[in-house]
C-alpha cells in the first residue's frame, strides 16, 4: 500500500529512528524481526497504516499492542500459562510464544503510543488488541473453570483437520491422481476401475434421453442394462425395483396388507384353440425343461418373436405377381380374473372361493385389467373393507362379498396332523417355506403334537416319530433354517457354515435343547423341488444322523447365499455372497456359475462332474458326497404324472369341468368321483378335442409343427404326410391313458371340485391318504429295526449315537474327513451360537 500522508501537526519519524539499537553479541539476544502484516488489496491507506513503520513502509508490521495481545492469548492456551506475567515452559509451544513476545523496547513504546494514537492505524491496532484481550479473558476464565479445555480445543482442531483431509484427499486423488501410481492402494485402484464404466453409462443414458430419434424411458433403459449385466453372473443376482423390492420384503416377512386372495389372469375359452400360440407354448415349455436339465449349460431360451416369425413364414409367402400383405399381429386373447386360492382365516372365511370370477372391486370394473392392477385394488389400509363383486359357477347372478383388509400372515406350516391313529404317536408337519416366523411355527406344531400324543397314550413320553415334509419347499431365510434345525438336533451341534470372497466365514451352531426326544424317529421328505434353506435342514439332519432323508433321489442343489442390499429410491440389490456347507463339510451347490461375456452375455452353468465330487462322512460314519444337493437315504419313487394328465392340467380342463359340474350338482357328504362322473369328464374332454378347443397332443405340438415345416421346405412331402398320420396315432394313444391312469385323474377331478368348498388344510390332510412317500415314511418309523439299520445304529443303541460300526467308520475316515472339512471351511469361520429366541443379531441373508 502507498504510504499515507502524515497527520497534520505530527512529525514523521524515520524507520531508523524508531528501530531499537542492535545489541552486542554478548548482551541481550537479538530480538526476532516483527512479522509482516500484508495490506489487503484495495484497502484504504489509513486502515493499513500504523504509527511509525518499517523498512517495508508504514503498515508493514503487526501493531505492538496487537502483538502483545496475541502473545498473551497464546500463553493462556499454553500448558501452565495463565496470564502475561507467567513464565512459559520450555516446550515447542513456548517457542511459538517467544515468536510473538514483544521486546522490552516495544513494551515501553506501547505505553507512549496509547496517548498519541487517537485515530488512523493506531485506532485499528487498539481495537484489535482490545478484542484479543477480551477473548483472552474469556478463555482464561474458561480455562480456570475447565482445566482440560485447552487439550479439548487442540484435540478438536486436530480432529477437524484430519477429517477434512480424509474426506477431500481421496476426491482430489481421483481427479488429479495417476491410477498407475504406486502410491495408490489396491482399493483406490478398484475405485478407479469403476470411474470409467460409471461415467460412460451415465453419458449414454443422458445422450439417449436428450437426442434419440424418439422419446425413451430412461428408467426402463436403466433396468434393462442392469438386468443384462447381472444376468451374466448367475440366475439369483437381481436388481429389485420398487415393486420387486416390496414383493421381496413381503416374501421374506410373510406379511402384507390385503384380503388374503391369490388371483390369476386366465384366457376365456370362447372358440377354437389358437394353434400357433399353443405351438409357441409347447416350444417354450420344452426350452424350460431342457434348461432345467442343464442342456447347453442351462442356457436354453426361446425368442418368442423369432419363433412366431418362423412359423408365419409360409403365410407371408404369396404367389408370383400377387400383392404381398403383411401378416396381422397376433390377436390378444380375452382374459378374466379368477380366484386361485382363498386363505383360511381371511378371504375364505369371508365367503370367497377358488374359481370365483372377479367382476369389480369397490365398484371399479376389472374387465381388461391386468392381475397386478387388480391386486393393487384389493390391497389397502388395514381396517377398511373391500367389496368384491364375483360371479360363481352354479350360483345365478352377481354376488358382492365384503372382505375386510387386514395384515395377512401367510403361514409356513401348512398342515400339522397325525399319520395313522393318534395312539401311534407319528406326527406329520408340512413346512412350505422359511420366513421370519418359521421357527416359532415349527415349535408350536411340535409341542401341539406331543401334547396330543401324550393325551392319547398316557404311557408315551412325547412323539414316537415325526415326518417333516419339505417337498417343494423353495427355501427362504438362512437364520430361519437354523432356527428350525435347532429344534431337531442336539445342543451344541454344527448346523451350517457359509463363506465367500467378501463374506466372513460363519459357522452356525445350535445352543438350545431340541424339542424332540432322542428316541423320536425323524424322517424328512424331500424331492427335486427341495432347495436352499430346506437343504440346510436336510443336510444337517443327515450329517448329524438324527433322522432319515427319504425321497425319489436328490434335492435341487442350491447352496448359495444371497444378500439383500438396500439401495436409494426404495430399490434393492440381491446378489450372491457365499456358499453354504453342511456339518460334514459337503457343499450343497450342484451347479457352478461362470461369468459370461459378449453382447449377449449370460452366465455359464455347468454341473459338478462326478470326478470332482468329494466324499465325506456323517457323525455315524455313513458316506455322503457333495456337489449335488442332499441325496436321499431311502429312495421311494414318487408317482409321475402322465402326458395326458399334464396336458389336462395345462389346458385347465379340471377346473373347467368343476365349474360345469357345480352348475348342475350340489355338494353332499362323503363326496367321491364315481365311474359315472369319470366318464362324464372323459366325454367333456373329447368334445372339446373334436371342437378344437384343446389338443391332447399339445405337449408335443411344438416339435411336431417345426418338423412339419422343415419337411415341407425340404420337399419331403411323403414324410410330412406320415408325420401327420403319426400325430393322429399319438392322440389315440393318449386317449387310452384315460384307462391306464384312471386313479390319478379321478383324484385330480376330486381336488378341483372340493377346492371350491373346503379350506386348504382339509385338502392337504385328505391327500395324505394317497401319498405314497408319506405312507412309506410312516411304515419306516413303525419299524425301529429297519430305521436304526439305515442310520448304522446297533440294536442296543436307539438314541442316535453311533454304534460300533459307525465308530469304526468314523475312525478310519478321520484323517480324510478332517482335511476335507478344513478345505471346505478355509478362512477359519467364526463360531456363532444361534438358536430360537437367543436374541443374537441375524444376518440379512436369504436364499
Amino acid at each position: 500500500c502507498p504510504p499515507p500522508p502524515p497527520p497534520p501537526g505530527s512529525s514523521a519519524a524515520s524507520p531508523a529512528a524508531r528501530s531499537p539499537r542492535r545489541p552486542s553479541r554478548a548482551g541481550t539476544p537479538r530480538r526476532r524481526p516483527a512479522l509482516p502484516l500484508p495490506c489487503p488489496r484495495g484497502a484504504a491507506a489509513p486502515l493499513c497504516a500504523k504509527k511509525g513503520g518499517s523498512k517495508d513502509g508504514p503498515g508493514g508490521e503487526l501493531g505492538a499492542r496487537t502483538r502483545a495481545s496475541v502473545a498473551r492469548l497464546v500463553r493462556i492456551l499454553s500448558p501452565g500459562g495463565d496470564d502475561e506475567d507467567a513464565e512459559a515452559p520450555a516446550t515447542p509451544l513456548s517457542r511459538l510464544v517467544a515468536l510473538f513476545q514483544p521486546p522490552p523496547a516495544v513494551k515501553a513504546a506501547v505505553q507512549r503510543e496509547t496517548a498519541e494514537e487517537a485515530g488512523g492505524a493506531g485506532w485499528v491496532d487498539a481495537r484489535m488488541a482490545a478484542f484479543l484481550d477480551a477473548l483472552g479473558e474469556i478463555l482464561l476464565k474458561l480455562k480456570v473453570s475447565f482445566p482440560a479445555l485447552r487439550l479439548s480445543l487442540l484435540s478438536f482442531t486436530a480432529g477437524t483437520v484430519l477429517a477434512v483431509l480424509a474426506i477431500f484427499y481421496p476426491i482430489y486423488s481421483e481427479i488429479h491422481g495417476d491410477a498407475d501410481s504406486s502410491s495408490f492402494t489396491s482399493a483406490s485402484g478398484r475405485r478407479n476401475s469403476l470411474v470409467e464404466p460409471m461415467t460412460l453409462f451415465e453419458n449414454i443414458l443422458s445422450d439417449l434421453d436428450a437426442r434419440y430419434v424418439d422419446s425413451v424411458d430412461t428408467r426402463k433403459l436403466f433396468e434393462t442394462g442392469v438386468a443384462a449385466m447381472l444376468r451374466s453372473l448367475d440366475p439369483y443376482t437381481e436388481f429389485e425395483n420398487r415393486q420387486d423390492a416390496k414383493s421381496m420384503g413381503e416374501m421374506v416377512s410373510g406379511k402384507y396388507a390385503g384380503v388374503g386372495l391369490v388371483i390369476a389372469e386366465r384366457p376365456i375359452n370362447t372358440g377354437k384353440l389358437d394353434l400357433k400360440e399353443e405351438t409357441l407354448r409347447s416350444l417354450g415349455a420344452e426350452a424350460e425343461e431342457l434348461s432345467a436339465q442343464g442342456v447347453n449349460g442351462g442356457r436354453i431360451e426361446m425368442d418368442v418373436e423369432a419363433a412366431r416369425s418362423y412359423l408365419e413364414e409360409d403365410e407371408a409367402k404369396t404367389k408370383p405377381g400377387a400383392k404381398k400383405i403383411a401378416a396381422a399381429p397376433p390377436k390378444k386373447p380375452e382374459t378374466e380374473i379368477r380366484v386361485v386360492s382363498a386363505f383360511e382365516g381371511y378371504a375364505f372365511d369371508a365367503g370367497m372361493r377358488p374359481g370365483d370370477k372377479i367382476l369389480a372391486v369397490d365398484g371399479v370394473s376389472v374387465k381388461d385389467t391386468k392381475s397386478d392392477d387388480v391386486r393393487d385394488l384389493l390391497r389397502g389400509k388395514p381396517g377398511t373393507t373391500a367389496r368384491i363383486s364375483v360371479m360363481r359357477d352354479g350360483v345365478e347372478g352377481t354376488n358382492e362379498i365384503p372382505v375386510p383388509r387386514r395384515i395377512i400372515k401367510i403361514p409356513d406350516v401348512k398342515l400339522t396332523t397325525f399319520l395313522g391313529e393318534e395312539q401311534d404317536g407319528v406326527g406329520y408337519i408340512q413346512l412350505s417355506a422359511f420366513t421370519e416366523s418359521s421357527g416359532a411355527e415349527m415349535r408350536r406344531s411340535i409341542l401341539t403334537l406331543q401334547r396330543i400324543a401324550e393325551k392319547a397314550d398316557p404311557t408315551a413320553t412325547g412323539l414316537k416319530g415325526l415326518v417333516l415334509d419339505l417337498r417343494g419347499n423353495p427355501g427362504g431365510l438362512l437364520t430361519s433354517a437354523v432356527d428350525v434345525t435347532s429344534l431337531l438336533v442336539p445342543n451344541g451341534s454344527d448346523i451350517v457354515s457359509a463363506r465367500g470372497r467378501g463374506f466372513p466365514g460363519i459357522l452356525y451352531r445350535s445352543r438350545t435343547e431340541p424339542l424332540l426326544d432322542a428316541s423320536t424317529r425323524l424322517v424328512v421328505l424331500v424331492n427335486g423341488g427341495t432347495a436352499s434353506a430346506a437343504e440346510i435342514v436336510s443336510g444337517a439332519v443327515q450329517d448329524l444322523d438324527v433322522g432319515v432323508i427319504m425321497g425319489s433321489d436328490r434335492t435341487y442343489g442350491k447352496g448359495l447365499v444371497q444378500n439383500v442390499e438396500e439401495l436409494p429410491f426404495d430399490t434393492a440389490l440381491k446378489f450372491t455372497v457365499a456358499k453354504d456347507y453342511a456339518p460334514s463339510g459337503q457343499c450343497i451347490q450342484s451347479t457352478n456359475y461362470k461369468e459370461g461375456a459378449g453382447p449377449d452375455a449370460k452366465f455359464v452353468a455347468t454341473k459338478v462332474d462326478e470326478k470332482d465330487k468329494t466324499e465325506f462322512f456323517t457323525r455315524g460314519g455313513r458316506l455322503v458326497r457333495d456337489g449335488g444337493g442332499v441325496e436321499a437315504d431311502v429312495k421311494v419313487a414318487s408317482p409321475k404324472a402322465s402326458a395326458l394328465e399334464v396336458t389336462l392340467m395345462r389346458s385347465d380342463m379340471f377346473n373347467r369341468f368343476a365349474s360345469e359340474w357345480s352348475k348342475k350338482n350340489v355338494m353332499g357328504q362323503n363326496f367321491a368321483v364315481n365311474d359315472g362322473m369319470y366318464q362324464e369328464f372323459r366325454r367333456f374332454v373329447e368334445d372339446r378335442q373334436r371342437g378344437g378347443q384343446i389338443k391332447l397332443e399339445s405337449l408335443y405340438l411344438g416339435p411336431l409343427e417345426v418338423l412339419k415345416k422343415e419337411l415341407k421346405t425340404s420337399g419331403y412331402l411323403a414324410s410330412r404326410n406320415e408325420l401327420e398320420s403319426l400325430q393322429g396315432k399319438l392322440v389315440k394313444e393318449m386317449e387310452r391313458d384315460f384307462d391306464g391312469y384312471k386313479k390319478d385323474i379321478k383324484e385330480d377331478i376330486s381336488t378341483a371340485i372340493l377346492s371350491r368348498y373346503l379350506p386348504e388344510s382339509m385338502l392337504l390332510d385328505r391327500s395324505l391318504a394317497t401319498d405314497v412317500q408319506a405312507t412309506a415314511a410312516y411304515k419306516l418309523i413303525r419299524d425301529p429295526g429297519r430305521f436304526d439299520k439305515v442310520l448304522v445304529r446297533t440294536a442296543t443303541d436307539g438314541k442316535g449315537k453311533a454304534g460300533a460300526r459307525g465308530r469304526a467308520a468314523t475312525t478310519a475316515s478321520a484323517g480324510k474327513n478332517s482335511r476335507d472339512q478344513a478345505a471346505a471351511r478355509a478362512g477359519r469361520p467364526i463360531g456363532l451360537n444361534v438358536g430360537e429366541g437367543d436374541g443374537l443379531p441375524r444376518l440379512n441373508v436369504n436364499f
